[in-house]
C-alpha cells in the first residue's frame, strides 16, 4: 500500500470519528461546532476520494467509504433526536429503510435518500435556528459539487437513479455499481 492509499484510509477513518463528534455537537445544540465538523467531514470525503483514485483504488478502507458516509448521516439524525429536534420513531424508520435496505440489497439509493433527509433536516434547522451560520454548508456543497461535477453527473446520479429504478421495478441489485467504490 502506498502513501496516498494510507492517507486516504486515514481520512476515511477520521470521518467516523468526525461523525461521532457531529452527532454529539447536535445533541448539545452546539450548531456552530456541528457545522464546522460536518464541513471538515465532507472535505475528508473529497480528499480521500482523490487520493484513493490516485492510488488506483487500492486502499484498505475504500470498500467502507459509502458506509462511512451513511454513518455521518445517521450520526446527524441521532444527534437531532437526542436534542429533541426529531422524534425517534421517524429516525428509526428512516435508518432501517435507508441504511438497512441498502446493506441488505446492495442498492445505494435508500441510503442516499437517508443522507438527503439528514442533510436536509439539518439545513432546515440551521436556517431556522442559526441564521448567521446557515450559509456555510450551502457554500461547502456548492464548492464540492463544482470540484466534483463530472463524478457527480457520471457516477453518483446514475447510481441513485438506477437504484431507484430497481426499487420501483422490484428487482434486487446483485452488484451495486458504486456502493463501495466512491472513494
Amino acid at each position: 500500500m502506498d502513501d496516498m492509499a494510507l492517507i486516504a484510509d486515514v481520512l476515511t477513518a477520521s470521518r467516523v470519528v468526525l461523525a461521532v463528534f457531529v452527532g454529539a455537537a447536535l445533541a448539545r445544540l452546539d450548531y456552530p461546532t456541528a457545522v464546522i465538523l460536518l464541513v471538515v467531514a465532507w472535505l475528508t470525503d473529497f480528499f480521500d476520494g482523490i487520493l484513493a483514485r490516485a492510488a488506483r483504488g487500492k486502499t484498505r478502507l475504500g470498500d467502507w467509504d459509502f458506509r462511512v458516509d451513511v454513518t455521518l448521516g445517521v450520526a446527524i439524525l441521532v444527534g437531532l433526536v437526542i436534542s429533541d429536534v426529531l422524534r425517534l420513531p421517524l429516525v428509526a424508520v428512516a435508518v432501517v429503510l435507508g441504511a438497512g435496505w441498502t446493506q441488505y440489497t446492495g442498492n445505494p439509493a435508500p441510503a442516499m435518500l437517508l443522507l438527503a433527509l439528514a442533510y436536509g433536516v439539518l439545513l432546515a434547522v440551521l436556517i431556522h435556528d442559526v441564521p448567521r451560520l446557515w450559509w456555510l454548508p450551502f457554500v461547502a456543497v456548492a464548492l464540492l459539487l463544482t470540484l466534483q461535477w463530472r463524478r457527480f453527473v457520471r457516477v453518483i446520479l446514475p447510481a441513485f437513479f438506477q437504484g431507484l429504478g430497481t426499487i420501483v421495478g422490484g428487482k434486487r441489485v446483485e452488484a451495486p455499481p458504486v456502493l463501495d467504490r466512491w472513494s
